[in-house]
């Protein structure tokens, strides 16, 4: 009776493991799409903030400014998509937090007008974290994702 008691308690463990796997894809599929349109937001002010500081606008200061408060806001986002995240998608809900929150910490830096060591190490962490969160994306094959190019040196 225990042999077949095991037996049997062992088959229903197998089948919903097998059957569910380690996440729906369902919620893997809402995970992505919630980090991916977050993401998309910050680096849309980082686009526009780029733009203004290339063409030495009187606007650059707040488009800065306007960086920093998207990246508080998409952090906040993205720890929540984090918290809430299936195992399969963790890992780029955890690097898209630390890359929002290493932007916001940048932009602080050259709002507050840090010294120029602060803050280029303060983008540079930014940066070490966008290419993170770009490898976590390209090993859950997200699609559509594409890497930001290198900021240009003109």
């Amino acid at each position: 009776m225990r042999t077949r008691t095991a037996a049997v308690g062992a088959a229903l463990l197998i089948t919903a493991l097998t059957s569910c796997g380690t996440g729906n894809d369902a919620e893997v599929q809402k995970s992505t799409t919630d980090i991916r349109t977050s993401v998309q937001h910050l680096r849309d002010a980082i686009t526009d903030e780029n733009t203004a500081v290339k063409a030495k606008s009187d606007d650059a200061r707040t488009q800065v400014e306007n960086v920093r408060l998207v990246a508080q806001v998409e952090a906040t986002n993205l720890g929540k998509f984090a918290n809430r995240a299936p195992a399969e998608t963790q890992d780029f809900a955890d690097a898209a937090e630390t890359w929002a929150n290493s932007i916001a910490t940048a932009r602080t830096a050259i709002l507050d007008e840090a010294d120029t060591s602060t803050s280029a190490a303060a983008i540079a962490v930014s940066y070490t974290a966008e290419r993170q969160m770009d490898q976590e994306a390209a090993a859950l094959h997200v699609t559509p994702w594409t890497p930001r190019p290198a900021v240009d040196d003109e």
